[in-house]
Formats: C-alpha cells, sequence, structure tokens
C-alpha cells in the first residue's frame, strides 16, 4: 500500500468476498506499507481501505485463482492511496469512528478473535466474540457493525436491529450503518422504512453502490421506475459489486415485453458471476427466453 509521497502505514484493510461482500478478514498495514491475508479460498474479493484524516477509502478487485489449484499460491495487489484534499476536514466523530482509537485492548482483542472466526466460517463463535467487545466497549464501531452484519447474515434481524442502532450516534455521518439498517428492514418486509433508511443512506454519500442496489429493491414491487434508476446507477458505480442489479433489470424489461433487453442483462449477470448460488437458474431463464419466438 502507498501514497506516490511514499508507504503508508496503521490503516484499516478488509478483505470482503464477492459478489455477497462477506467480511472475511481484517488488518492493518504495516511500518513499510504492507499487509497480509492468509488461508484466502480461490474466488473473488474485494480489498478495502478505510478513510483516514489523509486519505480517501479505496475498493481493489481481486480475482484468487491459483495454478495449479492444489498447491498454495502467493498474490500481490498494490494499493494507491488518494489523499484528501488540502481543504477537506474531518470531524473528530468520523474519525473515530474510522479508526476507534480509544477502544481498550481487551475489546480490540475479542474483535480480533471475532474477525478470524468470521474468516473460518464460525459464524456462532464470531458472534459470541464482537459482543464481548461490544460489552467491553460499547462505542465500538468496527465491531458494533460487523457483530450487526453477521446477525443479520443468520437472519436475526430483530437483534441485529438492536446491534445497528447505536451507530447513527457513535459516527452519525457514515453511510455504512444506515445501508445495514435498510438491508434488515428489507429482510422484515418494512418497506417504508428500507427506503427512508437507503435514501439517508446516498443523501450523505450518492456514489455509494451499495446504497442504490438495495434502494432499488426496495422499489422494484411498486415504484419499478424509480427502481431502474437506481439498478443502473449501481451498475455505473460498481457493475461487478452490483452484479445482482442485472437481474432485477431483467425482470423489469421482460414484464414490460422486452425480450432481447431482459437477456442481455442475464448474459451479463453470468459473466460476471458464472458461479453464483443462482447461476443455474439463470441460465436456464436465458434458455427459456431465447427459445421464444
Amino acid at each position: 500500500m502507498q501514497h506516490r509521497n511514499g508507504t503508508v502505514r496503521n490503516v484499516r484493510v478488509r478483505l470482503l468476498r464477492l459478489p455477497e461482500m462477506r467480511p472475511i478478514a481484517e488488518t492493518f498495514s504495516r511500518p513499510e506499507g504492507e499487509f497480509t491475508f492468509t488461508q484466502v479460498t480461490e474466488g473473488e474479493y474485494s480489498v478495502e481501505t478505510f478513510e483516514t484524516d489523509l486519505y480517501e477509502a479505496t475498493n481493489t478487485h481481486v480475482q484468487v485463482r491459483p495454478l495449479p489449484r492444489n498447491k498454495p499460491s502467493l498474490f500481490t495487489v498494490f494499493v494507491e492511496l488518494p489523499r484528501k484534499a488540502a481543504s477537506e476536514k474531518v470531524a473528530g466523530g468520523e474519525l473515530m469512528a474510522d479508526v476507534d482509537v480509544n477502544v481498550p485492548k481487551q475489546a480490540v482483542k475479542h474483535y480480533t478473535a471475532g474477525m478470524k472466526k468470521i474468516s473460518k466460517g464460525d459464524s456462532a463463535g464470531a458472534i459470541a466474540e464482537l459482543q464481548l467487545a461490544i460489552g467491553i466497549y460499547p462505542a465500538y464501531y468496527a465491531a458494533r457493525l460487523e457483530l450487526g452484519r453477521e446477525l443479520r447474515l443468520q437472519k436475526r434481524f430483530p437483534e441485529a436491529l438492536q446491534v445497528i442502532e447505536p451507530l447513527f450516534e457513535i459516527a452519525p455521518r457514515r453511510v455504512d450503518p444506515l445501508i445495514e439498517q435498510g438491508i434488515v428492514m428489507l429482510a422484515l418486509e418494512r418497506r417504508e422504512d428500507a427506503i427512508r433508511a437507503l435514501t439517508s443512506a446516498l443523501s450523505l454519500e450518492e456514489n455509494n453502490w451499495a446504497a442504490h442496489l438495495y434502494l432499488g429493491w426496495a422499489l422494484l414491487e411498486h415504484e419499478g421506475a424509480k427502481s431502474e434508476t437506481h439498478f443502473q446507477r449501481a451498475i455505473e458505480l460498481d457493475e461487478r459489486k452490483a452484479a445482482r442489479a442485472h437481474l432485477a433489470l431483467a425482470r423489469l424489461a421482460e414484464a414490460r415485453g422486452e425480450r432481447l433487453l431482459a437477456l442481455d442483462h442475464l448474459d451479463a449477470y453470468l459473466a460476471l458471476a458464472p458461479q453464483a448460488h443462482d447461476a443455474e437458474a439463470t441460465r436456464k431463464l436465458a434458455e427459456r427466453l431465447r427459445s421464444q419466438p
């Protein structure tokens, strides 16, 4: 990791599995700017660096394809951090949310253990560790956010909401808690609440692909034209991460009788996510559409 003037130390780095954006591991860059993730399985990932008082956040797409597949391989990723404009100021509360500078060491220990358990697929163990972390330090932004996500992934939606809600006081200008809240509201079929949360997220960060994607899903059933705009914007911002927007756009196109456009979107999705859990069903749908006169 580097800036054009040299290496960058102590920047928070997270590895996420695509396309579901599931956090796998987290670390901080060393004094020489290096960071390492081990035992990473084959697949597609995003390497995410967090915003600091000096540097903008970044996302770097990585494909892990070891050759030969049965032997460990080393993959190197170079991340260039863009420096913030000199005029930009970062509020103290925002800096706290980014780096959690006052977290007690024992809370950090449990948070680190929780992230390791997430990387190993031990959700129950991860939840237990993250709960211990925020029990020690309730204002621990990173631990609370990851715990909310993990509870959501386990479909424990009411618990996820309880964990997420304090984040709006801890870091009121961050978009991630609003997006998490919106996703949980969607799962609970509280569509209007989801729309409010995700619209608020976009008012803070219009160029957030995830907020556009999930707002599109929230609007899809009742406001198709509006949802289409958000799906298209999500693809424009990051097509690979927002790949599932193509499925929604295919559905809207088919409903309008635009079969060829629907096929284009289905093919685009399969090109981006050929191994996705719904890829086979998508291929069958595309075959059905192609067979129509």
